[in-house]
């Protein structure tokens, strides 16, 4: 299948140009031209690439690309990784926060789904864009009984701020590092009982304190390939290309 052909049907699927947003989404390297094997993963870094090019994949697909606001050289680990993109003749394409906000294949509506939270809506206004899902457990449950299910269903946890009310059903998500104050702001006007990230940015747990807030981090890596899998499983079905989602751990 043609690359342009593809993300043309991506751009669409993901409505990249609708969002402000410091990652330069859709194609930020081509390939000669040709697709017949696709790979999805969170970071466009040196290992994800060799592993798409192990399994001979000439689309790599990522939530972080190589590509963001400012011009960036062509040296050290960003050549590297442009290198071996050429190397294999494998495009890359990003999708940040299309992907974040989507609302079947995004990463916060999968959290949601995986944990089976109804009433699902927009949530977190980024640039006048919901970004993130909110939605309500089916029945309200003691915040200190929430970590072993939470972790199941996500996948682990970094850290647990506990100064929001003791009973929780409104939940909210945006994956990633979703710290800033005027969304942790939206977060307490909204009335939800805990919210669900990656990572605290520093000064995180002062800010979830004096506005009182439950915050459940997940990890930013972890809660990221929610919607990469997602979208690995839907391009199969859709385009009928083969479509394999590439582990790498952003771990010590």
């Amino acid at each position: 299948m043609k690359l342009s052909s593809i993300a043309a049907y991506l751009d669409e699927l993901l409505d990249c140009k609708a969002f402000h947003d410091s990652s330069a989404n859709g194609i930020q390297v081509e390939n000669r031209g040709a697709v017949q094997k696709i790979a999805l993963g969170v970071d466009a870094c040196l290992e994800t690439i060799q592993k798409a090019a192990a399994q001979n994949c000439n689309l790599l697909i990522v939530h972080h690309g190589l590509f963001w606001g400012s011009q960036q050289l062509a040296l050290d680990p960003h050549y590297s990784r442009i290198r071996a993109l050429i190397e294999a003749d494998m495009a890359l394409y990003a999708a940040h926060l299309p992907l974040d906000a989507h609302l079947q294949l995004g990463h916060n509506a999968q959290i949601a789904q995986a944990l089976g939270l109804l009433g699902t809506e927009p949530f977190a206004l980024w640039h006048g864009k919901a970004i993130g899902i909110q939605g309500a457990l089916a029945q309200p449950a003691p915040r200190s009984d929430l970590v072993p299910f939470l972790t199941e269903k996500i996948g682990g946890c970094q850290a647990y701020f506990t100064f929001g009310p003791e009973t929780v059903q409104a939940i909210g998500i945006v994956a990633g590092s979703a710290t800033e104050q005027d969304l942790l702001r939206e977060v307490k006007n909204q009335g939800i009982d805990l919210f669900i990230t990656g990572e605290p940015k520093h000064g995180a747990r002062y800010m979830a304190r004096e506005l009182g807030l439950n915050i459940f981090y997940g990890g930013h890596y972890q809660t990221e390939t929610f919607g990469m899998k997602a979208l690995a499983a839907h391009l199969w079905e859709a385009l009928n290309m083969e479509s394999v989602f590439i582990d790498t751990p952003c771990t010590p």
